[in-house]
């Protein structure tokens, strides 16, 4: 049987820490175990078999599962094969070498032994954080089965507890439904659930977030004496309320605008000049003398001018206006060219020209 001391750790390791991060590579070489007096040590219990049911020891060769039948028949042959080299390499303090072996059979068949061994060979690179966790992963794993087994790892972790304690720092598990949400503390990420990591003891506020989810916020205390847990469940976000169909007014181009303004301008004017020359009408009808009426009369002639024009041009700009107006409120409305308006005069003409595509 082997047996490993207790060695302290460096205070240096009291802030928050992951203990779900990767394997330390590569392996470390082999270093002389101590053995401390039978009073005082920890044993090192041996790694057990994913199959077996009780431990064997790593100088006996690990008795690994048969094979079963089926397709997962080639996956349970490389998982035995890993697991063997995994407890060579436990057996000889390539605790690392084991690690990665156990985690690589456990990827294959997973086993809460394995998740056992992992912690074993955690404790013995004197890593309190992983071992711990790897410890209370196996108790969620295990499920009240191997009583023995069972009370072996809570004296386990309460030692890796008073150990983490005496560091100033304590275990704290964060696990979510559903997984994969970020864990922060003072906006600082510290992972993805489930985490686990190393904390100052006290009251903490934690803040959860996740894609499709309704952010969270969670108050725990971190006792100094024992490891924490906080499990939460995220609610899923309200779909966005539909925004409203865009209107189709605003698919009326300026020149559109234009068109219909100019339009009821000119009409305007034209129905004011109309109501002009009707004044002036009257004034001619009523004068008294020839020369009052020849000039009432010529002015009402010169309103009735301009008020055909503006009428016309009105009708005119008024119905391209709306021809327009037709075009951009219609379904299907392609882009168009944008159209240039103008007003060109030269000596003995005035007009409009519009250029582009409707």
């Amino acid at each position: 049987m082997l047996f490993a001391a207790a060695v302290a750790l460096s205070p240096s390791t009291s802030r928050a820490r992951d203990t779900a991060g990767p394997d330390p590579q590569p392996a470390p070489a082999p270093k002389a175990r101590r053995v401390a007096p039978a009073a005082t040590s920890t044993p090192a219990a041996p790694p057990i078999s994913p199959s077996a049911p009780r431990a064997v020891t790593p100088a006996a060769s690990a008795e690994a599962p048969d094979a079963p039948a089926g397709p997962g028949a080639e996956d349970a042959e490389r998982a035995k094969l890993l697991y063997a080299s995994g407890a060579e390499a436990f057996a000889a303090q390539r605790n690392a070498d084991a690690i990665g072996y156990f985690r690589r059979a456990a990827a294959l068949v997973p086993s809460p032994k394995l998740t056992y061994n992992i912690g074993l060979a955690y404790e013995e690179m004197d890593d309190a954080g992983r071992a711990l966790a790897e410890y209370r992963s196996y108790l969620d794993q295990e499920a009240g089965s191997d009583p023995a087994r069972r009370e072996d790892v809570n004296a386990r972790i309460t030692r890796l507890e008073q150990r983490l304690g005496a560091m100033g720092v304590q275990q704290l598990r964060v696990k979510t439904q559903p997984a994969g949400a970020t864990v922060r503390i003072a906006g600082r990420a510290l992972g993805l659930t489930p985490w686990t990591g190393e904390l100052a003891p006290g009251e903490h506020l934690l803040e959860l977030d996740m894609p499709g989810h309704t952010p969270r916020q969670a108050r725990v205390v971190v006792h100094p004496d024992r490891s924490a847990e906080l499990e939460l469940a995220l609610t899923p976000s309200p779909p966005p309320a539909a925004e409203p169909p865009p209107s189709r007014w605003g698919n009326v181009s300026p020149l559109t605008w234009t068109f219909l303004g100019v339009g009821a301008a000119a009409l305007a004017g034209g129905v004011a000049f109309e109501l002009s020359r009707a004044s002036s009408s009257d004034e001619a009808r009523d004068a008294s003398d020839a020369t009052t009426r020849a000039e009432a009369r010529g002015a009402a002639d010169a309103k009735q001018m301009v008020s055909l024009i503006l009428v016309g041009f009105g009708a005119g700009f008024t119905i391209g206006g709306s021809v327009l107006l037709a075009l951009d409120l219609s379904e299907g409305r392609g882009d168009r060219d944008q159209a240039v308006l103008g007003l060109p005069c030269g000596p003995s003409f005035c007009g409009f020209v519009t250029q582009g595509s409707f």
